[in-house]
């Protein structure tokens, strides 16, 4: 057993229960393995009034049942393209060591959930320790490096430079990390989704309470309403998406794009869909378990979350062939993959399936036999975190045999 602290700055607080729950699920994970783990979700300090007045009521602690967190202030100027790698990392930077070394006993490895403002963070407080520190490695920052600012790329390359391990969701992200340093040390480290959590054996009670027909093809979206995720491709494709018989649900709780996808939703063939907002994870849960096709025509990923979503719930994938998706779908087996950016492609393969209910279930079988073959739960991210961490406190750095080459 050893002890950890976690900073994870993207992570659920009570005004905002659906941010990050990939941190949350991760190190509820690794709580479960015996772990001791302290974690740190700073917070920006809240204006008096305005839209992010609600910060100033999140509390200074929350129990979430397998872990405590903390909610340290820290100074987050906007815009954030102008402030996020200058002013308001300085702040995070200063304010997160002297806050751990007060609150907290001294660990034996430090986690970020991030690399920025995480890792950074935790850079400097793992450096005056000589604490072992680890970052996981998402898509957004490593997909978009060679083009963020000088400053921007400064920060990022010197907290991956200083890690002792850099956990990707993918190995096409492993593959940018390692290329980022002088020394490779990016390994791939899954998220998951639990079978047993997606209520697949109700569906039709399911889907009577959610007043969907038996009969009725139900696609699916789940993620932020935005271009990087797809949603222009989606707009532009509904006019030649099947209407008979068909219903769209769409689940985000972020993205300015939402009201141009009800607008084009609205001016398209199509009646039967719903935009939804802040779905709780247990309604989407049930959404997938009703669904007969998901939907993510990104321009970008890791390994989006959702798609093991899809599998776990033997849901049939349409997604781009971009970032670590194909690592995760395979095409013609477990879901259909398309070129990025092509609604007319989104829309064929949509037909495909919609035309064919048997190829619909056999794809969604075997996502769900692939998922479970590959390990890709919670719980084994959980016991191979522990793992990774547990070889970098006992020799200093990861194994070469875990560094993807």
């Amino acid at each position: 057993m050893y002890r950890a602290v976690v900073s994870a700055m993207n992570h659920p607080d009570p005004f905002n229960p659906y941010m990050g729950l990939f941190n949350f699920r991760s190190i509820r994970a690794l709580s479960r393995t015996a772990t001791e783990v302290d974690v740190v979700t700073p917070r920006p300090r809240a204006p008096p009034v305005g839209p992010y007045s609600e910060f100033g009521e999140i509390p200074s602690r929350h129990d979430y049942g397998s872990h405590e967190v903390h909610y340290p202030r820290f100074l987050y100027l906007l815009p954030q393209k102008l402030f996020k790698y200058t002013l308001s990392s300085r702040s995070f930077a200063d304010m997160l060591p002297e806050y751990v070394s007060t609150h907290f006993e001294t660990p034996d490895i430090c986690h970020a959930g991030h690399i920025h403002y995480d890792g950074y963070g935790l850079a400097s407080y793992c450096r005056s320790d000589d604490i072992p520190l680890t970052v996981m490695g998402r898509g957004k920052i490593l997909n978009n490096f060679y083009d963020l600012s000088q400053i921007s790329r400064r920060k990022i390359r010197e907290t991956l430079e200083y890690a002792d391990g850099i956990f990707c969701v993918s190995e096409s992200l492993a593959r940018i990390a390692n290329d980022i340093t002088d020394t490779p040390k990016a390994t791939v480290l899954p998220n998951g989704a639990d079978p047993s959590r997606y209520p697949t054996d109700n569906e039709r009670a399911i889907r009577q309470e959610l007043g969907i027909d038996r009969d009725t093809t139900v696609v699916m979206f789940c993620g932020g309403y935005t271009e990087r995720k797809g949603i222009n491709e989606i707009c532009a494709a509904l006019d030649d998406i099947r209407g008979d018989d068909v219903a769209f649900v769409f689940v985000g709780h972020y993205g300015d794009l939402r009201t141009d996808l009800i607008s084009a939703l609205k001016a398209s063939h199509h009646d039967n869909y719903r935009v939804l907002w802040e779905v709780p994870p247990l309604g989407l849960r049930r959404w997938f378990a009703a669904a007969d096709v998901f939907m993510l025509p990104s321009h970008a990923e890791g390994r989006p979350n959702t798609i093991y979503e899809s599998m776990a719930s033997e849901t049939a994938v349409v997604a781009s062939a971009v970032s670590g998706i194909p690592e995760q779908v395979e095409d013609g087996e477990t879901g259909l993959l398309i070129p990025a950016k092509d609604p007319d492609a989104l829309a064929t393969a949509l037909n495909s399936l919609i035309d064919d209910p048997e190829t619909r279930e056999r794809l969604g079988a075997n996502g769900k036999a692939r998922l479970v073959s590959k390990g890709w739960t919670w719980d084994a991210h959980g016991r191979r975190l522990a793992s990774l961490h547990e070889a970098i406190i006992d020799d200093g750095e990861l194994p070469a045999s875990e560094v993807l080459n």
